[in-house]
């Protein structure tokens, strides 16, 4: 048994879920093998980098110019740093060299399960703590037994000391591997609101998409994504997916430059994508993974970059002048045509 690397069974709200961090240091917590009542859901999923851009000017050397933005995480560039596992007992401060890091795995991993209640579903909730400069990133990955996946990233700490009051962005990028009940046969589709005319070709759209690229989020249009499986039904008529809702609290920018990556499966080696850098610290390296047709007819083995943003405008001389309050920011991965639940009772209460 390695310290890092390992793969851990847990259970709850109907998931089996395994998870693991690969390094000690790297780009933090995956989950695999998601499968809702013995059905695949998802092959992986991660949070393996955030670019940072900050305002200028920025009063010292930190962030590095010219371009003043860190690419933390997975293959550190710019300035930034890696995820460095915590013990997740550690506190919500600045604890760089205070002997809070992680010897084991098992050490920076809080799991739970939540009980269904009244008011929600039963929840597997899969924790992870990292230092990454000054701050504190929670990778979080909650199950619940609605079939619903919640990605989200909590980011704590402390601000730069270099550049306390300088607003910037966090551009947080998950990696999601859908398998709906198996690999292959996937399409990608984009959703848009038109209007509320259901005639004459208005109302609500579904459009299967031919080839890998990226795409923008529109809130006029309601626009949002998903992945379905074309041979995978429920019911014996609605073919199986998950749909993508993001939030748009921020927009892109010439670091971040789209909220979604359509691209097919290309191996695990390097997260597919996540060897952002240099010379530009922006993630159009994306674009060169997601080139290429995808098959509308019978299937493709289809991975889909998430970017989650948050305009931090730092409140240096108050609630945040020693620590930084956990502040999460995540989105939904959400279940259509997937599951028939009992109307006697909440799933899994």
């Amino acid at each position: 048994m390695s310290a890092f690397g390992d793969f851990h069974n847990v259970t709850g709200g109907g998931w089996s879920v395994y998870w693991r961090i690969p390094a000690a240091s790297g780009g933090g917590l995956e989950v695999w093998w998601a499968d809702f009542h013995g059905r695949r859901v998802m092959w992986k999923g991660s949070q393996p980098f955030a670019i940072v851009p900050y305002h200028t000017p920025v009063p010292s050397s930190e962030p590095p110019g010219p371009e003043f933005t860190y690419k933390d995480g997975l293959g550190e560039q710019c300035g930034g740093a890696s995820f460095s596992a915590l013990k997740a007992s550690a506190p919500n401060a600045d604890v760089r060299l205070q002997g809070w890091l992680a010897a084991l795995d098992t050490d920076a991993v809080d799991v739970r399960v939540e009980p269904a209640t009244s008011f929600d579903p039963a929840t597997l909730i899969i924790s992870a703590k990292f230092q990454c400069g000054w701050y504190q990133y929670v990778h979080r990955w909650e199950f619940n037994g609605y079939g619903e996946i919640q990605p989200s990233l909590g980011m704590g700490g402390a601000l730069n000391p270099s550049a306390k009051n300088k607003a910037h962005v966090h551009h947080m990028y998950f990696r999601v591997d859908l398998d709906i009940d198996g690999f292959s046969s996937d399409v990608f589709e984009v959703f848009r609101h038109d209007s509320f005319d259901d005639t004459a070709g208005g109302g609500d759209k579904w459009s299967v998409q031919s080839k890998q690229g990226k795409h923008l989020l529109d809130p006029k249009s309601a626009r949002k994504f998903r992945v379905r499986d074309l041979k995978s039904k429920a019911a014996g008529t609605v073919t199986r997916g998950y749909e993508f809702e993001i939030p748009a609290l921020a927009g892109i920018d010439t670091h971040s430059t789209a909220d979604v990556w359509a691209c097919v499966y290309r191996g695990d080696t390097n997260q597919t994508g996540a060897d952002v850098g240099p010379p530009t610290c922006s993630d159009k390296v994306l674009d060169g993974y997601a080139t290429g047709p995808l098959d509308t007819l019978k299937g493709s083995d289809i991975v889909t970059w998430v970017v989650v943003r948050h305009h931090h405008e730092a409140r240096d001389s108050t609630e945040e002048a020693n620590f930084l309050p956990y502040h999460y920011e995540g989105f939904e991965i959400v279940p259509r045509g997937f599951e028939v639940f009992d109307k006697a009772r909440q799933p899994n209460g």
